[in-house]
C-alpha cells in the first residue's frame, strides 16, 4: 500500500528540532514525501531528493528550503515556472510505476508572491494560476503517469472554514479541476478536521480524478490537538492509497 505524505517544518533551523524531527519521519514511513519549509540537513535521511531552488523569500540561510522531494528511488528533475516556492520531479514507485510528484508552497494570507501583493488575495491566484499552467502541462506530457500534487497549500477545503479565504478556496477547487485533479485530504477524508477539530488540513495531498487508486486511509501526527511546537506549528498528513 503506497504512502504519500507532506509536512510543513517551520524551517527547523536548529540541530535540536531537527533531531526530534527525524524520529517522525522514521515512523511515519512514507514512500514519498513532500517537506515544505524545510533544511537541507534533513535532505540526507532520504536515499534521492529534489528541491526547489536553495533559500526562502527574505531568508539568507541558503540551507532553508520552501520544497523538498524525497524518496527511496532516483528522482528525474522537472522544470518548474516557479522554482522558488515549487519543485517537480518523475519517479518510479513500486507497485504504482511512474509517477510525476509536484511540491508546493502557495502563498499564505498575509504573504507576497513575486512583485504580487497579498491583498485580496491577488499573491495567491497569480502562483496558483502558475503553478496549474505546470500542473497541466506535466499531465500532458507525462499522460500515463500517476500525478501527486501535496504540500503547503495555505488553504482549507473543509465543509466549515478554518483558514484562507472562500476566493481563494474558489479559485483552487476550480484549479485542481482544470487540472484533472482532486484533494484527497479533504471532506471526510481530513485527518486533522476529524481529529483536532476545528483545525482543518491546509497541507494537502491531491491525485488524478481518474486514478486507478483511491484513499484507503488518512492520517495526521502528531496525535495531539494541537500542533506540535517543538516539532512544527503544522501537523504533518499521509494519505494510504489501495488499489
Amino acid at each position: 500500500m503506497p504512502r504519500l505524505a507532506t509536512w510543513n517544518l517551520a524551517v527547523p533551523a536548529s540541530a535540536s528540532r531537527r533531531d526530534r524531527i527525524e524520529p517522525w519521519l522514521e515512523q511515519v514511513a512514507a514512500d514519498v514525501w513532500v517537506l515544505t519549509e524545510s533544511h537541507a540537513e534533513l535532505d540526507r535521511r532520504f536515499a534521492h531528493h529534489h528541491s526547489s531552488s536553495p533559500g526562502r523569500d527574505g531568508d539568507e540561510d541558503v540551507r532553508s528550503r520552501w520544497v523538498t522531494i524525497g524518496c527511496a528511488s532516483d528522482i528525474e528533475a522537472l522544470p518548474v515556472s516557479d522554482p522558488v516556492r515549487s519543485a517537480a520531479g518523475r519517479l518510479e514507485l513500486s507497485g504504482v510505476g511512474h509517477c510525476v510528484v509536484f511540491g508546493t508552497v502557495l502563498p499564505w494570507l498575509g504573504s507576497r508572491w513575486r512583485d504580487v501583493e497579498a491583498r485580496d488575495g491577488n499573491a495567491f491566484a497569480a502562483a496558483l494560476e502558475v503553478q496549474c499552467a505546470d500542473w497541466v502541462r506535466l499531465r500532458a506530457r507525462y499522460p500515463e503517469d500517476e500525478f501527486f500534487l501535496m504540500g503547503d497549500f495555505n488553504q482549507d477545503l473543509a465543509e466549515t472554514h478554518y483558514y484562507g479565504s472562500r476566493r481563494n478556496r474558489a479559485a483552487l477547487g476550480e484549479a485542481l479541476e482544470t487540472a484533472g485533479l482532486v484533494a484527497w485530504t479533504s471532506g471526510d477524508f481530513d485527518p486533522v478536521r476529524r481529529g483536532s477539530p476545528p483545525s482543518a488540513c491546509i497541507d494537502h495531498i491531491c491525485g488524478r480524478s481518474d486514478s486507478s487508486w483511491r484513499v484507503g486511509a488518512t492520517h495526521r501526527w502528531p496525535q495531539t490537538a494541537k500542533p506540535d511546537p517543538s516539532l512544527s506549528d503544522h501537523f504533518g498528513v499521509a494519505v494510504d492509497l489501495v488499489a
